[in-house]
């Protein structure tokens, strides 16, 4: 079996300008919106957030994304890839 990679490729974006996926049904709690906070502010960014270059929108990182925006960053690491919605 092979598996079809799908990362089309890596950049840097803008977070305000990155779309949330309209079905992303994740609500996080405070708890889990601080505990992120501080881990970004102590250890930093570990993980891209994933947007799907067919739609323009992320599939995964929408909580980073608003921390990202929250703190006013210029920048974040993205993983685009191409998969049907």
């Amino acid at each position: 079996m092979t598996w079809q990679n799908r990362i089309v490729g890596y950049t840097e974006e803008k977070p305000d300008q990155l779309l949330a996926h309209y079905a992303n049904t994740n609500s996080h709690t405070n708890e889990q919106r601080e505990a992120l906070k501080a881990l970004l502010d102590d250890v930093g960014i570990v993980q891209n957030v994933i947007v799907n270059d067919r739609t323009g929108r992320l599939v995964d990182g929408h909580l980073r994304i608003e921390e990202a925006i929250s703190a006013d960053l210029k920048k974040i690491p993205v993983t685009h890839i191409d998969v049907s919605e």
